[in-house]
C-alpha cells in the first residue's frame, strides 16, 4: 500500500510539474506554495470532519464509493451499468447512504478514484484538490492575459484566500464544482478576447457543463446566463448598437439579460417560476430547523412571495457577504470566518472609493457580468442557505470573484499589492 500511494504522489507531482513549466515566469514562484496550500487544505477538510465534526458528508461519498468499488471488483457489469442509470432495481443499492441523485452522483465519481487509489481517502482528497487547483491556476492565468494588472488580485482570490482554497479542497463536491466553473469561466473568456480554443477544451467543455450541473446546478444556472448575455453584448449588440453612455449598455446589458434567465428558469423543476419561491422558503424553514439559535440568518416572517423576498433581500445580500460578524461569534471556526469576513467588509469599503471605475472600464460589460453573478447566486444562497456553517461552504460559487472585484483598483491594497509584487512575483528574477 505504501509503494501504491507513494506512486500516486509521484503522479500528482509528475502533473505540477509539468504545468509548473508552462507557466510564464513571474507566475513560477507561487506555484509550489499555492499548490501545497491547496493540497494541505485538502488534508484538513478531512481532519476537520473526522476530529471536530466527527462525521460529514466528505466520508460519506468515501465510503459509498467503496461500496461501489467493490461492484466494480466483484462485477464490472453491473457497476458500469450503475454508474450510467443507478437506481433501486440494483443489488447494492440499499447499501448506499447517499441515494439522492446529485450527492450520489459525486459517490460515483469517487469509486472511480478508489479503483484507482485502492481505497485510499487521503490521496483521494489529493486528487480532488489538484484538480480544484488546476482550473484556479488556469483561470488566473487567463485573467492576467486579459489585464496584467489583475495579476494580484487575482492570484489573492483564487489561489491564496483562505475560506476559498479550504472550501474548494478536499473530497467535497465544491471542489470539482469550482474546478468545473473555472474552466467554463476561462473558455468564456477565451471566446471574449477571440482568443483561439483547442480541440481538448471544446472536448471538455460539455463536460465541465455536465459536471458542474450534477454537483451544483444552481451555481450554473446563474452563470449560464450571465455569461451569454455578456457574450451577446460583446459580439452582437454592441457592434450594432453603439450605446454611448455607459449607463445606458448596462441598462441594454439588463434588458437581453431576461431572456437566458427565463430559459435557465425552466430547465430545473426548482427554478420554476410557480415552485422557485417556495423552494427558497422551504429550505429556509429546513435550515433553521436544525441550526442553533444564533448560528443562522433570520429573515422574519419569510413567505413565498415575490415582495416578502425582495424585502429581505438586501439583508440576505450583506449578510451572504459579511456574516457572521465577530460579535456574532459563537466557536472558534465561527471566529475564524468572522475575521475573514472583517476583512471583506474593510476592503469592500474602501473599494467603493473606486466605484466609478465600474462606469469607466473598458471592462465594464465584464465587470457588471460579474456583479450580477455575485448578487444572484449570493442572495439566492443565504435565504436557502442560512446555517453559517453551510453558506460559508455554499458560498465559494461567487466568493473567488467577490474578491477579485473588490480588490481591483482598491486603495487600502494598492500598497499591499506593490509589497506582495516585490516580495513574490520578483523573487528569483
Amino acid at each position: 500500500m505504501i509503494v501504491v500511494d507513494a506512486a500516486h504522489c509521484l503522479v500528482i507531482s509528475a502533473l505540477a510539474f509539468s504545468l509548473w513549466k508552462r507557466a510564464s515566469t513571474e507566475f513560477k514562484t507561487i506555484f509550489w506554495p499555492a499548490l501545497l496550500l491547496k493540497l494541505a487544505a485538502g488534508v484538513s477538510v478531512g481532519l476537520l470532519y473526522k476530529f471536530y465534526y466527527e462525521t460529514g458528508d466528505t466520508f460519506t461519498y468515501f465510503f459509498d464509493g467503496k461500496v461501489l468499488a467493490v461492484l466494480a471488483r466483484q462485477d464490472w457489469q453491473s457497476y458500469t451499468a450503475f454508474l450510467w442509470a443507478g437506481d433501486e432495481s440494483f443489488p447494492v443499492w440499499d447499501q448506499l447512504t447517499f441515494q439522492q441523485p446529485r450527492a450520489m452522483y459525486l459517490s460515483k465519481i469517487t469509486s472511480v478514484f478508489c479503483l484507482i487509489t485502492r481505497d485510499n481517502y487521503w490521496i483521494i482528497s489529493l486528487y480532488f484538490s489538484f484538480i480544484s487547483f488546476c482550473g484556479g491556476w488556469i483561470l488566473v492565468h487567463m485573467l492576467t492575459r486579459l489585464d496584467a494588472s489583475l495579476r494580484m488580485p487575482a492570484s489573492v482570490a483564487i489561489l491564496f484566500f483562505p475560506s476559498v482554497v479550504f472550501w474548494t479542497s478536499g473530497l467535497i463536491k465544491e471542489s470539482l464544482a469550482m474546478a468545473a466553473l473555472y474552466f467554463i469561466v476561462v473558455l468564456f473568456l477565451k471566446g471574449w478576447t477571440s482568443e483561439k480554443v483547442r480541440y481538448w477544451q471544446w472536448v471538455m467543455l460539455p463536460v465541465s457543463l455536465w459536471l458542474l450541473w450534477n454537483l451544483k446546478y444552481y451555481y450554473l444556472a446563474v452563470l449560464l446566463p450571465v455569461l451569454l448575455t455578456a457574450l451577446a453584448m460583446r459580439f452582437f449588440v454592441s457592434p450594432r448598437f453603439p450605446v454611448g453612455r455607459p449607463v445606458m449598455s448596462l441598462i441594454l446589458w439588463v434588458v437581453i439579460f431576461t431572456i437566458p434567465l427565463y430559459a435557465a428558469s425552466v430547465i430545473h423543476p426548482n427554478f420554476y417560476p410557480e415552485r422557485f419561491l417556495e423552494v427558497i422558503v422551504s429550505n429556509y424553514e429546513s435550515f433553521i430547523e436544525i441550526s442553533d439559535p444564533g448560528d443562522a440568518i433570520v429573515y422574519e416572517n419569510l413567505q413565498p412571495d415575490a415582495g416578502h423576498i425582495l424585502w429581505h433581500t438586501p439583508k440576505a445580500l450583506l449578510s451572504g457577504l459579511f456574516r457572521p460578524l465577530l460579535w456574532e461569534s459563537q466557536n472558534g471556526l465561527q471566529l475564524v470566518i468572522a475575521m475573514e469576513n472583517t476583512v471583506l467588509l474593510i476592503c469592500f469599503i474602501a473599494a467603493m472609493a473606486s466605484w466609478k471605475y465600474v462606469f469607466r472600464s473598458t471592462y465594464r460589460v465584464l465587470i457588471f457580468s460579474a456583479i450580477v453573478y455575485i448578487f444572484l447566486l449570493c442572495v439566492f444562497l443565504a435565504l436557502s442557505t442560512p446555517n453559517f456553517g453551510t453558506l460559508v461552504r455554499y458560498r465559494v460559487g461567487f466568493l473567488p470573484f467577490f474578491i477579485l472585484l473588490i480588490l481591483i483598483k482598491n486603495p487600502l491594497t494598492r500598497r499591499l499589492g506593490a509589497f506582495i509584487e516585490r516580495t513574490f512575483f520578483h523573487i528569483g528574477r
